[in-house]
């Protein structure tokens, strides 16, 4: 229902009212969402990655094996047959590595793509929840923390399988020796008891990381955003002081949690150096002893050793789960807030690629110019717009004009309606053909000026640029004539990401021009004219009031401007969220409270 175009498959998208009542405990997590995805890969990759690792692992013992039986026997055939196979073990070894590798990366990027497309259709479904989040946060959900919740991926074909393997080599090494296998249980036992100590610690930290990176991401694009704002007020070196604060605390966060990292793998070496050196230590007795060849002997400092870099890279699991687990639960929360989940039928790939725009008449349907569709009802304030009327709405006070236009939005079901049909979170999306709210704060997207006008023209209109009489009507509704003269190419001069290369009052009466484009059967406007002096506030609420006063069309205007007031058809005075009284401008200026309300 706003100018916006969104992305909806109607037949398929979960309803978010009933979402919302679905407890955040009960709802799919990410992490088990994304593995729940491939089960296929994991099935083939996760025993390859085990035969893989084995295969590294049993290097050392077979090289022991070649020493003791070929190399000090003096056989030739077997120290040749000997090398052969190492070198077809480690060719073997190598080539599992590589094919799970690419199949575990395929997987982790079609994740995060999955999960980014996913957040952005849920963020512009327009049966989605309002949420209230400043743009930066949602901006680094929808993408580092994706990114992050998807390397659950790229972690477990290596951490099970690594696991598997060391359990193996363990009992490896209690078959040489029952006291090699004993420092090698003893290691895996504090190792898990370090990880399992601090991992929470380090969710923590993580979870405070990545807050105040999003907030310093919020602040960051708040900033850029209004630069043309702060540089006209010349508060430049305040915004920066602003930032590097913010960023100041983002980096104390980053470094609390690099310090706890820090010592995560400082344990996990000290554990896993220690094991090694046991090993070591036990094994050069054994082979004093005559116990243990030297072949056997270099068999088991060579699996010791491969043990110390599998669980090295096991120590950082506390580091990685952290993260992962942290970004997933912010990507689920955003999904929560939006009364959407992770597996929501609306929002896979296959749905978001052929999903089109749903202006009411079903997803793809042409949207040619409407019909009446019975006018504007706010039972809840006796206020009716009927077709063929522009009415205004004066409010004493400005919430009662943001509570119309809340519930015109349709964000909760206030029991506003157009013609008979209610605005609700349910119909919303089917209204959008008949109903237009422009809210009082501006949206322009980066495009040309003609693009930005058509964002919801009516299909068969001319957006070639082959017949802009309609992008005319539009502008001069709106006192925009103007613009085709200060913007140096016309309708293919390019405006910038919220009209930042404009002045509020050009962007305000862009906004303007696009929602008369659009020529929908009921309008709401909040506002429009606070942005420009008082002479192009007059000639836009005279040609405004032209453009729409049609007898299939209905124009609902929340204002204090004496132009529009006088303009209007009727206005109706709000106070204390009730019609105090309703008239002409003229006649309701006899009435003080009003008079005082409009001159102030």
């Amino acid at each position: 229902m706003s100018d916006t175009s969104t992305l909806v498959e109607p037949s398929t998208a979960a309803d978010p009212a009933s979402e919302s009542r679905t407890p955040a405990a009960r709802r799919p997590g990410v992490l088990a969402s994304v593995v729940r995805n491939h089960p296929r890969m994991l099935a083939v990759v996760l025993p390859l990655a085990a035969v893989s690792e084995a295969a590294e692992m049993v290097m050392p013992i077979l090289l022991g094996m070649v020493i003791d039986r070929g190399i000090v026997a003096g056989d030739l055939a077997v120290t040749l047959i000997g090398a052969a196979v190492l070198i077809g073990v480690r060719l073997i070894g190598m080539l599992l590595w590589i094919y799970t590798f690419v199949e575990s990366q395929k997987a982790c990027m079609y994740e995060r793509h999955r999960l980014r497309v996913g957040l952005t259709g849920a963020v512009l479904d327009p049966r989605s929840r309002l949420v209230r989040r400043p743009a930066g946060e949602v901006l680094s959900i929808a993408t580092s923390d994706a990114d992050k919740a998807s390397d659950v991926l790229d972690m477990l074909p290596w951490l099970f399988p690594s696991g598997l393997v060391i359990l193996g080599a363990t009992g490896w090494m209690a078959l040489q020796d029952v006291w090699l296998g004993a420092a090698m249980l003893a290691g895996i036992v504090v190792m898990v008891l370090v990880v399992r100590v601090i991992t929470p610690t380090l969710s923590r930290r993580y979870d405070a990381q990545q807050s105040e990176a999003a907030e310093a991401a919020a602040t960051a694009t708040d900033l850029v955003h209004g630069l043309r704002v702060l540089q006209g007020l010349g508060v430049q070196s305040r915004a920066r002081a602003h930032y590097r604060r913010r960023s100041r605390v983002a980096l104390e966060a980053a470094l609390v949690n690099a310090r706890y990292s820090g010592i995560s793998s400082g344990l996990t070496t000290l554990v896993t150096g220690a094991m090694l050196a046991a090993v070591v230590l036990i094994a050069t007795l054994r082979g004093l002893q005559g116990e243990l060849g030297i072949g056997a002997l270099i068999a088991v400092v060579g699996v010791a050793r491969q043990v110390m870099g599998s669980l090295q890279g096991l120590s950082n699991i506390p580091v990685w789960w952290a993260s992962m687990s942290t970004s997933a639960r912010r990507v689920r929360d955003l999904f929560t807030d939006l009364g959407r989940d992770v597996d929501d039928p609306g929002l896979t790939l296959d749905a978001l690629s052929v999903a089109r725009d749903d202006r009411g008449d079903g997803a793809g349907a042409p949207q040619q110019r409407r019909g009446g569709a019975g006018g504007l009802h706010l039972p809840e304030y006796g206020l009716s717009v009927p077709d063929g009327s522009f009415v205004a709405v004066a409010c004493s006070d400005v919430r009662d004009g943001e509570a119309i236009i809340d519930a015109v939005s349709g964000h909760h079901d206030a029991g506003a309606l157009v013609g008979t049909t209610a605005i609700s979170p349910v119909e919303r999306a089917g209204l959008r053909s008949d109903l237009l709210v422009e809210p009082h704060v501006v949206d322009l997207f980066d495009g040309t000026l003609r693009e930005q006008l058509a964002t919801r023209a009516p299909d068969g209109t001319a957006t070639d640029g082959s017949d802009d009489a309609w992008a005319d009507a539009a502008l001069r509704a709106a006192g925009a004539e103007d613009m085709l003269r200060i913007l140096p190419e016309g309708y293919d001069s390019r405006i910038l990401d919220r009209g930042s290369n404009l002045s509020g009052g050009q962007r305000q009466r862009i906004a303007l021009a696009r929602a008369v484009a659009a020529d929908t059967p009921v309008m709401v406007l909040q506002d429009p004219t606070t942005a420009v002096d008082a002479v192009t506030e007059q000639a836009i609420a005279e040609a405004l009031v032209a453009a729409r006063r049609r007898t299939d069309r209905a124009t609902l205007v929340v204002t204090r401007s004496p132009a529009l007031l006088r303009a209007a058809d009727r206005v109706v005075h709000l106070r204390d969220g009730g019609i105090a009284a309703e008239g002409g401008h003229l006649d309701l200026m006899e009435h003080d409270d009003y008079r005082e309300m409009v001159q102030r």
